[in-house]
């Protein structure tokens, strides 16, 4: 039987009822549990329909898709076998790494947002997990290597007010995702870094401690980092739950892998010359100084140009250190040997204090560093 003799017979039906030329009230029972029947099997045949939206064996327009999902919405709640929506369904990347299907989401979430789909708060199933635990969010954000295609619906669903900022970490948008911050997520890394700059501070969420991958997958991370927190030396010098600043990490890499030449740590270094080559004009100098001075050493034969450099308190590398306390000083005590008469009778630009005055700050105070500079440059003393 085709649709249209179908059809033609259910207007003969409603008629015959209409005009109560037919009264027999348990054959229209019988019929109207028949028709539900068949109802539920077209619901389910469009719900299987939108599921295959993932095979790209057939395309339709975002129109057509509209007017079957309006017309049928509760095709939209239906569950494969493993029990998952359509919009969960297309976004599982785990099978679907072209994102075939991917432009459909945003109009399947708008929709389902109509209907309630996936509850009050679930946002029309883009929060509904799918067999492999993660939701349509996290689906879109991890494994399909078509990284436009899956920014174009990020961006979409960001419009539409379906996806929001505190997803990102609130779902790990982009946790345990190091090994494609350089290849197929690069684009949606930024995007989201972009748009939530915080996330770079949770360190573990990336769970560098545990990649087993090539230093060099750290590039987009680290290169973040200094864009979004320059003025704390990006996430170079952040720590881990166990203490383990990044760069403690992206050392150890280099030395699993054995990437390293007869100095050792030569990834790391290739890639920080890359983020921050002369040109930045970064006092990268300053911030391993105050925050790593056990590895000062090594960046100062890779970035002796960085030295002369000021930050962005105005200050060169001596007054940063000074600024810093005691303990840093105490730990960069080579460079104060240094110190020229022009720099002893310089002061702070932020506390106007001259270097033998920052000296005396804290309760470690050495006091013979503090008269050796007086001994120095006593005309100190004369000056306003």
């Amino acid at each position: 039987m085709n649709i249209t003799t179908l059809q033609s017979k259910l207007d003969f039906i409603k008629e015959l009822y209409s005009n109560d030329e037919w009264t027999d009230r348990e054959c229209r029972e019988d019929i109207l549990a028949a028709l539900e029947e068949c109802h539920t099997n077209i619901v389910h045949a469009f719900g299987k329909s939108l599921c295959r939206l993932l095979d790209g064996e057939h395309k339709p327009s975002i129109e057509a898709v509209e007017k079957v999902v309006e017309k049928f919405p509760s095709a939209l709640s239906y569950e494969d076998e493993y029990g998952c929506i359509p919009i969960a369904h297309i976004s599982n990347c785990e099978q679907n790494y072209d994102a075939i299907g991917f432009e459909y989401i945003p109009t399947l979430a708008k929709e389902g947002v109509k209907h309630n789909v996936g509850g009050e708060h679930g946002r029309g199933g883009v929060l509904s997990a799918c067999w492999n635990g993660r939701n349509t969010l996290q689906n879109i954000c991890t494994f399909s290597e078509n990284d436009i295609a899956s920014l174009c619906v990020l961006k979409e669903l960001r419009k539409m007010g379906l996806l929001v900022k505190s997803d990102i970490q609130e779902y790990g948008l982009l946790s345990d995702q190091i090994v494609y911050l350089s290849g197929p997520i690069k684009e949606r890394f930024e995007y989201l870094t972009d748009w939530d700059p915080d996330v770079l501070l949770n360190i573990d969420a990336f769970k560098i401690n545990k990649f087993d991958g090539d230093c060099g997958d750290l590039e987009p991370l680290l290169r973040a980092g200094f864009k979004h927190f320059p003025n704390i030396g990006g996430i170079l010098f952040l720590r881990d739950s166990r203490g383990n600043t990044v760069l403690d990490l992206a050392f150890a890499l280099d030395l699993k892998f054995a990437r390293n030449g007869a100095d050792g740590f030569q990834d790391i270094f290739y890639i920080l010359h890359e983020i921050l080559g002369p040109s930045s004009d970064y006092p990268i100098l300053h911030h391993v100084c105050t925050n790593a001075p056990e590895h000062v050493h090594k960046f100062a034969t890779k970035f002796w140009w960085a030295y002369h450099l000021k930050d962005h308190n105005n200050r060169t590398l001596h007054q940063a250190v000074l600024a810093a306390g005691p303990h840093v000083m105490n730990a960069n005590s080579l460079l104060f040997a240094s110190l020229t008469d022009d720099q002893l009778l310089t002061r702070d630009p932020l506390t106007t204090l001259y270097p033998f005055a920052a000296m005396a700050v804290g309760e470690h105070a050495k006091l013979g560093d503090i008269f050796d500079r007086l001994r120095r440059q006593p005309s100190v003393l004369e000056r306003d």
